[in-house]
């Protein structure tokens, strides 16, 4: 899957006018859960959200991921800025925004589903971008997506069934993202340096209060997260269970940990083009 906001081109004329146009891109966000529409409240927040897009899942509610009581303590001048971000003009009629919208219109879309749907959102979106000519159109997932083949009985991390996509995975705590005065910190890898960079720009103008580093994508780093999101699910049971022993909990942490990065390091031995990921880039990133 090819997946790069360039060409196959190496004129400098062309490649400085397509990063100039870049500075001003949109971009997307398609299957609007709690993630993605916590950082539009931020972008909304932060008056800074003329540059991003958002389409909900068919069938489903802007807002659906959050509870009557939040929506209830959110400021309804955010919320009307995101049914802005959500919705278009066609003819005389306001209608919902779509996948097909989002790839027409922005330079880096975000595809935020669960593991549920998201591998079918990634096919569709590279059929959309077939059918528009719009082949400069960056795809992105958010980080650590474990995935099942039931045909196979398979399970497998999307970076590896998509080595080019790109990853966005952020740390924050829960309901940061609504305090005006709170920060967000995230990264944005992709195995070419160049696109990390500038994806990482282009989230970084959604808000002054989400800072976005860009990194080299690899199978390694999505495996850390997939493994941590789960270990952070053992961690809770072991709390609930052991909530009278305070010493069990950062054992328990620890072991898991170290169960991750033993992953990460088996990963890693056997990756076959590990020289080539990392010699072979057009802007020195650290790994």
């Amino acid at each position: 899957m090819r997946n790069s906001f360039f060409d196959d081109s190496l004129d400098k004329r062309s490649i400085k006018q397509r990063i100039r146009k870049l500075s001003k891109a949109k971009v997307g966000y398609y299957s609007i859960g709690l993630y993605p529409a916590s950082l539009a409240y931020n972008s909304a927040m932060q008056n800074s959200m003329k540059s991003l897009l958002l389409a909900p899942r068919p069938g489903r509610d802007l807002l659906g991921a959050f509870s009557e009581e939040e929506i209830q303590g959110m400021d309804s001048r955010h919320l009307v800025r995101m049914g802005r971000m959500s919705r278009h003009k066609k003819g005389k009629d306001s209608v919902s925004n779509d996948l097909e919208y989002l790839i027409a219109k922005c330079d880096l879309v975000l595809l935020s589903a669960n593991s549920k749907y998201v591998q079918k959102d990634v096919t569709e979106a590279c059929e959309i971008r077939e059918k528009l000519n719009r082949h400069n159109v960056v795809l992105c997932c958010l980080a650590g997506s474990f995935n099942h083949d039931d045909a196979n009985n398979d399970s497998y991390v999307l970076c590896e069934k998509f080595p080019n996509l790109a990853f966005f995975s952020g740390f924050h705590r829960h309901g940061s993202l609504r305090d005006p005065v709170d920060s967000f910190t995230a990264n944005f890898c992709h195995p070419n340096s160049l696109t990390a960079l500038i994806g990482a720009y282009l989230l970084n103008q959604l808000s002054p209060n989400i800072q976005v580093s860009p990194g080299i994508h690899n199978v390694e780093a999505q495996y850390i997260k997939a493994a941590k999101n789960m270990a952070s699910i053992f961690a809770g049971f072991g709390y609930e269970y052991h909530q009278q022993n305070p010493g069990v909990l950062p054992t328990l942490l620890t072991l898991l940990l170290n169960q991750c990065l033993d992953q990460a390091a088996t990963v890693s031995m056997s990756r076959q083009d590990r020289h080539e990921l990392y010699s072979q880039q057009t802007i020195a990133l650290t790994e």
